[in-house]
This record gives structure tokens, sequence and C-alpha cells, in this order.
């Protein structure tokens, strides 16, 4: 899958792609599911990330609102 299409999948909040791949916000620290409600970031702050391993490892966190019962943990 390539970026461009990761990006579309996100703008559409495809839920289907939820485990799929990770999006990462630059600027909040914030890591989501493709799906996630809250506001789509600018293409400039995606990052795409294949394991929730890797994105936390990198320093971002759990987003509160499509990640809520990985939160609780």
């Amino acid at each position: 899958m390539t970026q461009e299409e990761k990006i579309e999948i996100c703008q559409r909040r495809d839920k289907s792609y939820t485990g799929k791949f990770y999006l990462a916000v630059k600027s909040t620290k914030i890591v989501c599911n493709p799906g996630c409600s809250s506001k789509v970031p600018s293409e400039k702050n995606m990052v795409f990330y294949d394991m929730l391993e890797e994105v936390l490892a990198d320093g971002y966190r759990l987003c509160k609102i499509c990640m809520k019962e990985m939160w609780r943990q």
C-alpha cells in the first residue's frame, strides 16, 4: 500500500483498515487507527507505521479517542 493510499484511507476514516497500519501525527505525537474520528491531520504531519510497537518505541502515545481500550491497559 502506498503512502498516498494510506492518506486517502485516513481522510475517509475507513475503519476497515484498523490494525493494518497506524497513523502517527508528528505535531501532537499521537498515534491513531486509520478510522479515527478525531480531526484528520495535515498530510505533512502524517507518518505511517505497520506495527504499533514501532510507533510507541518512537515516542508516540495512544489516541484517547480511537484506542480507548488500549489506553486503559
